[in-house]
């Protein structure tokens, strides 16, 4: 039991140092998009077969501090190497300073040995300064 609790520490302590890296070669998200003042995402997360185990979450990006990584994480327990990356959808359209948008991501993971089965579906809603206050 011991060893299993040790390996998944070490396993996670790796996924948080490789997310710091991705998230330093990132950069920084005013520094991508230097006039948005807010952001919030709402997600669901949801079977592909849309059938129940319905995860709904708000995030409130701090854009002060934020990174330009958008990525999640499944939130299915049985979901291995699993999670959404947005990155690319995201960073474009806050570029196009698009005030609301969404988009959704199939999970990169698999569950034995099979894909896992989960979607995410996301809604923004961005706020930008106009560029006298920049």
């Amino acid at each position: 039991m011991y060893s299993a609790n040790r390996r998944r520490n070490i396993e996670r302590e790796e996924r948080m140092l490789l997310r710091g890296k991705r998230e330093q070669a990132a950069g920084k998200l005013l520094q991508k998009v230097p006039e948005l003042a807010s952001l919030n995402l709402e997600i669901r997360e949801t079977r592909s077969n849309g059938l129940a185990n319905d995860t709904q979450y708000i995030r409130r990006v701090v854009v002060e501090h934020a990174h330009a990584l958008f990525e999640m994480p499944c939130s299915y327990s049985s979901c291995d190497n699993g999670g959404y990356d947005v990155t690319q959808q995201v960073l474009s359209a806050l570029q196009s300073r698009t005030a609301r948008f969404e988009g959704e991501c199939a999970c990169r993971g698999s569950c034995g040995g099979e894909f896992c089965s989960r979607v995410l579906r996301y809604v923004a809603t961005a706020t930008y300064r106009s560029s006298v206050d920049a």
